[in-house]
């Protein structure tokens, strides 16, 4: 996507916000990619921690995401920028020490976090504390949820830019459903194909990896059909406009690709034996994408609204808010379940289910949007008459239904004539002398 910009209130200021493209650049450039080594080495650390001193460790997790949610507030400052980025100018210093000093800009967000953790550990009890490491464990639900509900808004603004184009058109149901079960199980095959070739680290054949892979094939399409199923009235209603049944499409496959990919996942921790170390990376890169989907959607949100409450200099600072949060939440079920493998499969199963409720509802809600962009297209916006020349039409008007009206409302008979004494009393005097002058 590139950069696109809405107006604000102020119709000579827009208001600009990232693309993903953009969003991701901002967040891995050099200036503040200090921060982003630090979060990977203060989490592994407090990883090894959590066994021996769970309370500290959620405390200190807990921090450090407030420490930086407090830096994305003051964001725009001139000198929140200048302590927590790197200068544009290199210096004449060696790399390594040049690479050694950039982690100046981390001090201003770990001291920060210092004083916010011990503040914690004397206002909380410290050690005797019972109650923080499971309300923090307890995020992992939230963020299994979310990454279902981020990867939706991100995909809905990638995919809606299209919607007020809709045009009536024949909704060809076999051939979009065929199209998707091609392209899903495809995908379904390759990552089986890949995950199988890691597993056993060898060399596999396409046969190979298919009699070895049917299980999850099998899982992947029964999970397939459910979904074809689940949607099938609001695909029909989506595919009688050109460009609501483009946007189904596109949605029911991605939407499809995220849930065979986590199904994946399940299928991959329960019955392949993955190392720890490529399940640390696998989740690491979907905290990442989670991170990055969740900044986005409140970036655009945020920003369309004319608030700014999320600008692009803040998108970095949340986004590590956010992943230390996640990482919190996974260090505390570590310690509560005593193994990786079961609070991974628990969160993939979390995610499939959130994404498979928000289908439906994303369908109907994109739907409504295009009607009422459709209607708005239709509404009249041309200025009314002005009030003189409305007086003058009435005037005309009047006059015109009096010329119209001048005569009774009985019709004339031009025949006989119109008797007008009918209904004249005659007093009897009259009577007789109009005798006498007969």
């Amino acid at each position: 996507m590139v950069k696109a910009s809405v107006m604000s209130e102020d119709p000579e200021t827009p208001i600009e916000f990232s693309g993903m493209l953009h969003l991701i650049k901002n967040m891995l450039s050099p200036r503040t990619l200090p921060h982003i080594i630090m979060i990977a080495l203060m989490s592994s650390g407090l990883l090894f921690l959590v066994k021996s001193q769970e309370v500290f460790v959620a405390m200190a997790f807990i921090s450090l995401a407030l420490a930086y949610s407090i830096i994305a507030i003051f964001a725009n400052r001139d000198i929140v920028q200048k302590l927590t980025k790197l200068p544009e100018e290199k210096g004449d210093s060696a790399l390594i020490v040049r690479f050694l000093f950039s982690f100046k800009i981390t001090i201003v967000p770990l001291l920060l976090a210092t004083v916010l953790t011990g503040i914690m550990w004397g206002v909380l009890g410290g050690e005797t504390n019972k109650w923080i490491s499971p309300i923090l464990a307890s995020l992992f639900i939230v963020w299994s949820i979310a990454q279902a509900a981020s990867f939706r808004t991100g995909m809905v603004e990638w995919f809606a830019n299209g919607l007020g184009d809709a045009k009536l058109h024949s909704y060809r149901e076999k051939l979009s459903t065929a199209s998707q079960i091609i392209l899903v199980q495809s995908f379904a095959f390759l990552i089986i194909w890949i995950g199988q070739m890691v597993t056993e680290s060898e060399k596999m054949t396409v046969q190979d990896a298919l009699l070895g892979g049917l299980a999850f094939l099998a899982i992947s399409i029964i999970l397939q059909a459910f979904t074809i199923w689940l949607t099938s009235d609001e695909r029909e209603a989506a595919g009688n406009e050109k460009g609501m049944a483009a946007f189904s499409f596109k949605w029911m496959v991605v939407s499809q690709l995220f849930i065979t990919w986590h199904a994946f996942s399940i299928y991959r921790r329960a019955l392949m034996n993955p190392s720890d170390t490529s399940t640390l990376i696998e989740e690491g890169l979907l905290m990442a994408f989670t991170v990055i989907f969740a900044v986005w959607s409140l970036t655009t949100y945020t920003v369309r609204d004319g608030k700014k409450l999320v600008s692009e200099n803040a998108s970095l600072p949340l986004g590590i808010s956010f992943g230390y949060a996640y990482a919190g939440s996974v260090a505390m079920l570590i310690g509560t379940f005593e193994s990786l493998r079961e609070v991974m499969i628990f969160g993939h199963v979390l995610s499939i289910c959130a994404m498979l409720l928000l289908i439906r509802p994303t369908l109907r809600t994109s739907r409504v949007f295009t009607d009422i962009m459709n209607h708005a297209k239709t509404v009249d916006i041309t200025p009314k008459v002005e009030d003189s020349e409305d007086e003058d039409d009435s005037e005309t008007e009047s006059s015109t239904e009096e010329e119209e009206t001048w005569q009774d409302d009985e019709d004339l008979d031009w025949e006989k004539g119109t008797d007008i004494s009918k209904d004249v009393e005659w007093d009897a005097d009259e009577k007789s002398d109009e005798k006498s002058s007969d």
